[in-house]
């Protein structure tokens, strides 16, 4: 390919990389995605002069006015959107950014044009960046990154004058084929392209990130939730049971799979209930104290009773940018870790920070779930403070139905411990979990639930068992937040998505403390995850892994890193154990899983599973082979004789860590001499590595690979042998 045909190419393609980000970020209105796509697409097929002979940029109008006219258009539009449209200067911008790619991409005339698109595309990359910490921003930018480098070296390229030599006639003759792309061009550039992304990846580590950039975002609103504000409907929960949107993914670091098939994250409580909805007596909430270096006290260590260590949850958690303040955890938080500004609990321990965030929140979080009393349990009365009488009794004017509906479920039972177990049982035996209701409102929904439809939502259960609980006398209050029970084999942690919400009981226990109870019934069979669920769980993990390793990467981490370096080798080759132990197990436990898909998935995406490992195999055969033949274990006799030379070299700086130096004097038998003298339990295998340095390099006779492995063993032994000295 010729090397303006290339340019041209190289230079599309660099708008089609940056304009994809865009796209992706999701912050191109549909309307100017297809135009400028359109102008892309035709742009393109001029570029590869398809069809032939049809230059779009020889019949466009080069018209100064025309264009200039269409700048300012371009502008007044982007004042109009900052100012009504979007009413924000970053979506403005974006959309501003790509009506001038658009005009751009018809107007490469000139080379200055060209400059201009590059400095078009390079501010739609960092508005990407910007915009999003998706592992999809990976592949984008190593794109971006490979056709810049293409770009601008046929820019340089294609600004030069052709050489010429002289022909035997005197005239001027250009070199042959001197302007078009060559194998060795081709490997050379995206060489360069690879050594740009090195250094690209070693800034990285020297540079953490940081919150602010250069198009910082507003805050806006983060996903919508519901369920969390001062008050809740009955039904509100219910409207989000299809949502497959992710809201958090949770991690248990003290447990390797899930101990229960369940984890409920805990988010508020709400005490009053007026006949349709709940709300909360008192919001006020307290300031946490700091107990350590972003730690924050929730409650002392340890519930109200005797707990074993058995009964504490470390959860790591990573939250979505949510529309609310609200902070989750498995009940109840006795700690609470992260880098927040502050974090404040309100008077029935609901966790929240100052203000909603605008975009991920990495937390840690310890807590410890009260256990009932044997005493408590056999107690035929219990004794509550007047406050929690008066806060938790409450109740609204009901039908004395559900009185008398609640006295006839208890009857029998002797202890409040009995009352709120047969009142459970009652709920979770004779009604229907069901989300398909009728959206009309009810005067009396939890009449009509338990009287007349005998089917609702978790809020309604939950609700109609704090009622009648109240009734009778026992003290109760309603939660809600989300219950986990998704959870990712691969990446080793729960999945909580919008359908996830939930709402369940806590009942009170002088003594005990707050116990958790949910009345609610299995909606049915959670069916068995198809091979495309499987693929889509790797992909979650992996994007958890990119937040983790990648977009928290802090200065924190940065020192880690510089300290791990200094503490030498040896602290190193550990690090790097645990990681090739931590791989290994995270290997088998997926192709564990993926085994198990395979079996049970359908055929296509079954088939999928079974042949990607196989593939992957494949690839590391090719590369181990090639590397087998480059490598160590060449056939080259040249090639064995300067992997002897590097070995005994090696051997000489193991024997300087013992005390034994050499100079440039020292010959090979005086430096085997002097090992037999000094360090005697190293004499022998010194002289066998030096007998074949001395052949290999000396004498011309070609060492075999059985000899060069067995040297290189005997250097490892060596080493092993100075680690045990120490």
């Amino acid at each position: 390919m010729p090397f303006e045909q290339a340019f041209r190419l190289s230079s599309v393609l660099l708008a089609a990389t940056a304009l994809t980000g865009l796209l992706f970020a999701r912050i191109v209105p549909a309307w100017l995605a297809a135009v400028t796509i359109l102008i892309l697409t035709v742009t393109l097929l001029d570029a590869i002069d398809w069809p032939p002979g049809m230059r779009l940029a020889a019949r466009m109008p080069a018209s100064p006015i025309l264009w200039n006219g269409l700048l300012i258009g371009a502008f007044a539009l982007f004042l109009l959107d900052a100012a009504i449209i979007s009413g924000e200067m970053l979506p403005a911008g974006i959309h501003f950014l790509v009506i001038l790619l658009g005009i751009k991409l018809l107007t490469l005339h000139h080379r200055r044009d060209y400059r201009h698109l590059y400095a078009i595309c390079l501010m739609a990359l960092l508005a990407t960046a910007s915009l999003t910490t998706d592992a999809w921003y990976v592949p984008v930018f190593l794109l971006y990154l490979l056709a810049t480098v293409w770009t601008l070296l046929l820019y340089h390229l294609t600004g030069q004058t052709p050489r010429s030599v002289p022909t035997p006639t005197g005239r001027p003759n250009a070199l042959p084929n001197p302007r078009r792309i060559t194998g060795r061009f081709f490997w050379l550039t995206n060489g360069i392209a690879l050594l740009t992304f090195a250094l690209t990846l070693a800034i990285f580590f020297v540079l953490p990130r940081v919150s602010a950039g250069l198009l910082p975002k507003s805050r806006g609103e983060g996903l919508k939730t519901t369920g969390f504000s001062e008050r809740v409907d009955l039904g509100m929960i219910g409207s989000v049971k299809e949502d497959p949107q992710i809201v958090m993914r949770v991690e248990l670091p003290d447990q390797p799979a899930p101990g229960k098939d369940r984890l409920y994250l805990r988010g508020l409580a709400y005490d009053r209930y007026d006949g349709r909805s709940w709300s909360a007596g008192s919001r006020h909430r307290r300031n946490l104290g700091l107990i350590g270096d972003g730690t924050f006290l929730v409650r002392p260590s340890g519930s109200r009773t005797p707990s074993g260590p058995s009964d504490q949850l470390r959860q790591d958690i990573l939250l979505e940018a949510l529309d609310t303040s609200v902070l989750f955890a498995a009940p109840f938080a006795e700690s609470l870790s992260g880098e927040f500004a502050g974090v404040q609990a309100d008077a029935m321990t609901g966790l929240h920070v100052p203000y909603p965030a605008s975009s991920r929140i990495r937390y840690s979080v310890t807590s410890r779930e009260p256990r009932i009393t044997a005493d408590e349990q056999s107690a035929r009365e219990l004794d509550y403070a007047n406050a929690v009488r008066d806060r938790y009794l409450q109740l609204p004017e009901l039908s004395p139905r559900v009185t008398e509906l609640a006295r006839r479920v208890a009857e029998g039972a002797t202890t409040p411990y009995e009352k709120t177990a047969a009142v459970l049982q009652h709920l979770l035996n004779g009604y229907r979990y069901s989300l398909d209701l009728e959206t009309t409102a009810s005067a009396r929904p939890i009449e009509d639930f338990l009287f007349a439809r005998k089917t609702g939502y978790c809020e309604h259960y939950a609700t109609a068992m704090v009622v009648m609980l109240r009734s009778l006398g026992i003290p109760a209050r309603l939660v809600t937040g989300f219950l986990a029970t998704e959870w990712n084999d691969f990446g080793g942690y729960y999945t909580v998505r919008q359908r996830d919400a939930h709402a369940w009981v806590e009942v009170y226990y002088p003594r005990s403390g707050w116990i958790t109870l949910d009345p609610t019934p299995a909606s049915g069979a959670v069916p068995s995850p198809s091979g495309w669920e499987a693929l889509q769980r790797i992909g979650e993990s992996l994007r958890l892994q990119w937040d983790r390793t990648f977009i928290r990467y802090s200065a924190r981490d940065q020192l880690a890193v510089v300290h791990g370096l200094r503490d030498g080798s040896d602290s190193a080759r550990d690090v790097v154990g645990q990681w090739v132990t931590a791989l290994r197990a995270a290997a088998a436990r997926t192709l564990d899983r993926v085994a198990t898909q395979t079996r049970t998935a359908d055929p296509v995406a079954g088939g999928f599973l079974a042949v990607l490992p196989a593939a992957l195999l494949a690839l590391l055969i090719v590369l181990v082979r090639t590397r087998w033949r480059s490598g160590l274990f060449s056939n080259r006799p040249a090639a064995r004789a300067q992997q002897i030379v590097h070995l005994y070299r090696r051997m000489q700086d193991i024997a300087a860590r013992q005390g034994i130096v050499t100079g440039p004097s020292t010959t090979p038998m005086e430096f085997v001499k002097l090992v037999g003298r000094e360090w005697t339990e190293a004499g022998s295998t010194v002289a066998s590595v030096t007998a074949l340095y001395c052949r290999g390099r000396f004498s011309g006779a070609a060492l075999s690979r059985e000899e060069l492995a067995g040297a290189l063993e005997q250097v490892g032994a060596l080493q092993h042998l100075t680690r045990a000295a120490r």
